[in-house]
């Protein structure tokens, strides 16, 4: 006879480990180390984000207010070529708001060479609600023309 013995693959089964039980000394999962470096760099990575897109909003503000203020200064001008009235020379201020934004028009005029022309100076600032014929803070929009004299009679 044989000198092995045969055995039952069923029963070999049943001796070895079954693959659920792991050794447990083995690491499963993160440390709270790495949970915390991985949510700070989250944390960096959303603060720049929210630094850049404050930085957009307050450009398009500002870019929203020198629009506001240059369509301020062209109707002041445009009211000077339709009222065919030759302006007075010297400084005047006059409230000039656009949507909801208080702006005030600086009217400066200036002679010229020729003594039928006249050089108009608009500058728009930011007002206050308070006070809207006082300038407040820097120049937001300056426009500058030559208006004619239509009550010259010797022309």
């Amino acid at each position: 006879m044989s000198q092995f013995k045969v055995v039952p693959t069923a029963i070999l089964r049943f001796n070895k480990q079954p693959p659920s039980f792991k050794n447990h000394s083995a690491q499963e999962g993160f440390s709270l180390i790495e949970v915390l470096v991985g949510l700070s760099i989250l944390a960096i990575a959303l603060m720049s984000g929210l630094k850049a897109l404050n930085q957009t909003i307050q450009t398009q503000t500002a870019i929203q207010e020198q629009y506001l203020a240059m369509t301020s200064a062209n109707n002041a001008l445009n009211q000077i070529y339709l009222q065919k009235r030759w302006p007075e020379f010297g400084k005047k201020a006059s409230s000039c708001s656009q949507l909801n934004l208080p702006l005030v028009c600086i009217q400066n005029s200036f002679s010229t060479p020729n003594p039928a022309f006249k050089r108009i100076e608009i500058k728009v600032f930011a007002s206050t609600l308070t006070n809207p014929n006082e300038p407040q803070g820097k120049r937001l929009a300056k426009l500058t023309a030559i208006v004619f004299n239509y009550q010259a009679q010797d022309l």
